[in-house]
Parts: structure tokens; sequence; C-alpha cells
């Protein structure tokens, strides 16, 4: 509500900023680079202090809420991946500490991950290696959408997601994505507009500022920035693979 954000004291990046979210319900964030949309992700988040406004969750100042607490209701993902230099299981059982071993291959394998991991070495047991560095992009990023299944937090806020996952593991990303956000509520930074158009509400970022929110239809017609963006995405989509 009206969040306004400086880094170290340097200029606003965000400016008047208000939206609100519905449990169970989609909300994707989308507008031109620079725009604002990571930071207001990660400003839901609680990992930042807004500089001006509130950021609320459940109607609560989330400055007033426990960050340990807080996080036991929201998973964040985002597109740089992190990994401890720990094992396998480990790096997934960050999500919920007391999990099982069998509970942490279930979450694996609901991520699309299991397969890959029982190829490992040392299957869950090989250590992930300096901030993951022995898997792939989009091998990380399955093993961090494990963690947050583990989790199986309230909300799910996911920060381009899929930005950095290498083509061949893309899909494998996206399905496990999708295990992961079944019945939350999901905010999510798109850079692919056809990919958040059945959203149940889409924000329209521009240069710190809400352009404008409302359905994808309903915003192709009022707001020319949003139907510029689906234009450019649409026409760069191969013929055989354009979406509606």
């Amino acid at each position: 509500e009206d969040v306004s954000f400086s880094y170290h004291e340097g200029a606003e990046v965000l400016h008047g900023v208000t939206l609100r979210t519905k449990p169970g319900a989609m909300t994707a964030i989308v507008g031109p680079s620079g725009s604002g949309k990571s930071t207001v992700a990660k400003l839901m988040a609680g990992f930042w202090d807004a500089s001006g406004g509130t950021v609320r969750y459940g109607g609560r100042d989330v400055r007033e809420i426990a960050f340990e607490q807080l996080m036991g209701h929201v998973s964040y993902v985002a597109q740089d991946t992190f990994l401890c230099d720990a094992t396998i299981a480990d790096n997934i059982r960050l999500g919920r500490p007391d999990a099982t071993d069998a509970e942490v291959e279930r979450a694996a394998r609901a991520a699309g991950a299991h397969g890959f991991i029982e190829r490992l070495p040392q299957g869950y047991d090989t250590p992930a290696g300096e901030a993951g560095a022995r898997l792939s992009g989009g091998e990380r990023q399955r093993v961090t959408i494990a963690r947050a299944i583990l989790k199986d937090a309230d909300v799910v806020i996911l920060d381009e997601a899929t930005a950095y996952a290498d083509p061949e593991s893309e899909a494998a990303v996206q399905r496990a994505i999708e295990k992961l956000v079944e019945g939350k509520t999901l905010v999510t930074i798109a850079h692919r507009l056809s990919t958040v158009a059945g959203a149940d509400q889409i924000v329209v970022m521009e240069a710190g500022r809400v352009a404008a929110c409302g359905k994808h239809d309903d915003l192709l017609a009022s707001c020319p920035l949003y139907a510029r963006m689906w234009a450019e995405h649409t026409s760069s989509l191969p013929d055989d693979r354009e979406e509606d």
C-alpha cells in the first residue's frame, strides 16, 4: 500500500506502489526491464523493508511479523538459484529441516529432479558444490523448487524462475513449477507474457510505478504499454509455437 523504496539511501526506485493479492489466486507482475518488478517481489517476500508505505500479510504489517514466522508462510523462488555447498538432500531439506528422506525424495520427484539426482555419483548424498556448481542451471532450479515443494508454504513468489534454465530442461522446470503452485496463492514475475495471460490479475509496472492492473483482455484494450509488450512477445514466437 503506497510503497516506495530506495537502495542504500540512493534514488527512489519504487513510487507509491499499491496492489493486493487474493488467497488462492495468481497475480502476475510484468513490465519492461528495470521497471521494479523484482524489487516488488523481494519486498513482498519480506527480504527488505519498504522505505515508505506498508507491506501487509493477512492484514498485518510484515515488520511486525518475525522473519522466521513470515518465511514459514512464503516460498520465494528466484532466477538466481542458491544452493549451499552441501549434499543435494540437505539443500532440499532447507525447505523443512525435519523432513525425512522419503519426504525429500517425494519433493524431488514432484519437482522432476529425482531422475538426475539418482544418476549422480552418490545420489542424494552427492555434494552440490559451491553455489551448486556441479549442477546445470535447470538442475539447480529443480532442486530449489523441490525445496519449496517440501516447505509447502501458503504463498509462492516466483521471480522469473525459469529465466536461467538451460533450454533442454526448461520444460521440466515449468512442469515442476506447476506442481509447486497447485492450490497456492501465487505471485509471479514473468518475462514471457504468454505464461501469465490467464492470471487472475496482471500488474503492469513502468518506471517504478503501477501503470495498470487487470486481466489480459482488459489490459490489451486499455493499457498501451501492455498491448505493445504483448505484440512484441507474440511476434518473437516461431510460427509453429505462437499462442493466442
